[in-house]
């Protein structure tokens, strides 16, 4: 499992930081840091390549370098590098920005990564090549107003990104996971994701399906054989879970309710026309309108059969 998690320095990635840490520590993960800086490297001053770097002297070091250091100064206070061999570092040159590399404690490699140039094509870059397979992020919150006139980051991650997305919010690690099992194509795709996951989730898992006034006898039968199903492949790796029978007319309300304000949503990712998503919203992006939980969108191959029908 390779994770990526970005910070721009402000609150709320330290959140995502924190919650990196801990998939990092729980399923020994590979993690890389980045964060991208709008324009090209002439924004900022020329970093001192090929000299060490003391990352304590944060001033005096270029905006996106004091971004990466305070990451840095976050993932030692919980515990997953030694800072005392880890806070000079040398840099090393990239076609579009600058890394240095830390040790963790068990002596993995972690890059951390100044990019320039737009936020989706760098991380679509950077996805690409070291195939990651996850993306960790907590975007700070934006008004409507906000939203209309730079558009949501979010919102086009959630869409365009070439890996899954963890947008952290107010679930954590250590969390309830609410998992949306409605039998669909889109739920089929995450359930590879929760696999590798399963070691981190300490609480049974919470399977949710809503019951809209207009399904029949048939469409509900099949739900519960569905969720029957996720329940057998959950028990034979160990993992309680629970049956969250709800009911309503708008399923992504109900679902919010029902995770209140700390929880993972896990969905899995749409596989409507690309037209439909925009203009109306899959159930994720509907989702992730409303819900203050943290929520992840899985984007596994749609290509042969659900995961959790194969047992372990």
């Amino acid at each position: 499992m390779k994770l990526l998690v970005y910070t721009d320095g402000g609150p709320s990635s330290v959140r995502a930081l924190h919650f990196a840490a801990r998939l990092v520590r729980q399923m020994d993960a590979e993690l890389a840091v980045i964060t991208v800086r709008g324009g090209t490297h002439a924004i900022e001053p020329p970093p001192p390549f090929g000299e060490d770097v003391d990352l304590r002297d944060r001033l005096h070091l270029p905006s996106g370098l004091q971004i990466l250091s305070h990451a840095l100064e976050v993932l030692c206070d919980e515990g997953l590098i030694d800072p005392g061999g880890n806070q000079t570092v040398r840099l090393g040159e990239l076609t579009n920005g600058h890394l240095f590399v830390c040790r963790s404690r068990e002596d993995r490699r972690i890059p951390f990564y100044v990019y320039f140039g737009t936020m989706l094509d760098t991380l679509n870059h950077e996805i690409d090549i070291h195939h990651h397979d996850l993306l960790i992020i907590a975007p700070p919150a934006r008004g409507r107003l906000h939203k209309m006139m730079l558009g949501d980051t979010t919102r086009k991650l959630v869409l365009d990104l070439h890996a899954s997305i963890l947008i952290v919010r107010g679930g954590h690690a250590r969390s309830r996971f609410v998992v949306c099992a409605d039998g669909s194509a889109a739920a089929g795709r995450q359930f590879s994701m929760l696999e590798r996951l399963l070691p981190v989730i300490t609480h049974p898992l919470e399977l949710a399906w809503v019951q809209t006034p207009d399904a029949d006898a048939q469409q509900i039968a099949a739900a519960e054989s569905y969720l029957e199903k996720i329940e057998k492949w959950l028990a034979a790796y160990g993992k309680p879970s629970k049956r969250l029978r709800l009911q309503g007319e708008r399923p992504a309300e109900v679902i919010t309710a029902a995770a209140g304000e700390d929880a993972v949503i896990f969905l899995g990712a749409s596989l409507r026309h690309d037209v439909y998503r925009r203009l109306k919203g899959s159930l994720p992006m509907q989702i992730l309108s409303l819900t203050t939980s943290s929520v992840l969108v899985a984007k596994g191959l749609p290509e042969g059969e659900p995961v959790f029908l194969h047992q372990p």
